[in-house]
């Protein structure tokens, strides 16, 4: 993983990002809250814009980095809004399968992140199947209820990813640099399944 140290200079125009969530933008503002902002959403770290998976991504690398780095996050925030919105299929898989991938990058021989990966294969063969049988892929994207289900196990894989860089022996530098690429990777990685446009109908 890469050890360098991001630039420290909040870019001008950004608010200073905090760990946490708040009450009011006075009061301070984490990167999905300033998604929210951007959106023109009422003032909150789960906007509606972000799919709840990416969000719950975000949140973890936002309170994961230093003081320093979060600021760096205020530069993908146009990229998360929107995040998974459009996507082609289920979204979690495609976050959960970006933290596998970091977390193997660490240690190939983790249990943890290995059974990740066969979860997440499976989880993608079964959309695969249903949009071949003329099904909705099924995200459940919607509600209280659904969000949970895809907050709930990304909050788990992240933590399973810190306590492996602490076991890697990572400094807060590499640690850094690990958790932005991994929001990178997971950006990357739902811009590739954006639902394709419609076929135009065929006439005469």
């Amino acid at each position: 993983m890469p050890t360098t140290q991001p630039s420290s200079a909040t870019p001008e125009g950004l608010p200073v990002l905090e760990a946490g969530a708040h009450r009011d933008a006075r009061s301070g503002s984490c990167v999905m809250e300033y998604v929210s902002v951007l959106a023109g959403e009422r003032f909150t770290d789960r906007p509606h814009c972000t799919h709840p998976a990416v969000a719950a991504l975000a949140w973890q690398v936002n309170d994961a980095v230093s003081h320093e780095v979060r600021q760096q996050l205020g530069l993908r925030a146009v990229d998360l809004v929107g995040a998974g919105r459009d996507a082609d299929g289920p979204v979690r898989p495609l976050v959960l399968a970006a933290v596998a991938r970091a977390g193997l990058a660490l240690d190939p021989g983790n249990r943890f992140f290995a059974r990740l990966v066969r979860r997440v294969d499976a989880a993608q063969e079964r959309a695969a199947a249903r949009r071949a049988a003329g099904r909705d892929a099924g995200d459940g994207a919607g509600g209280r209820i659904a969000t949970l289900l895809h907050v709930g196990p990304v909050n788990h894989a992240c933590a399973h990813l810190l306590v492996a860089a602490r076991a890697a022996g990572l400094d807060g530098p590499a640690r850094d640099a690990m958790m932005l690429a991994l929001l990178d990777d997971c950006l990357t990685s739902v811009r590739g399944v954006r639902a394709a446009a419609p076929t135009p109908a065929v006439t005469g």
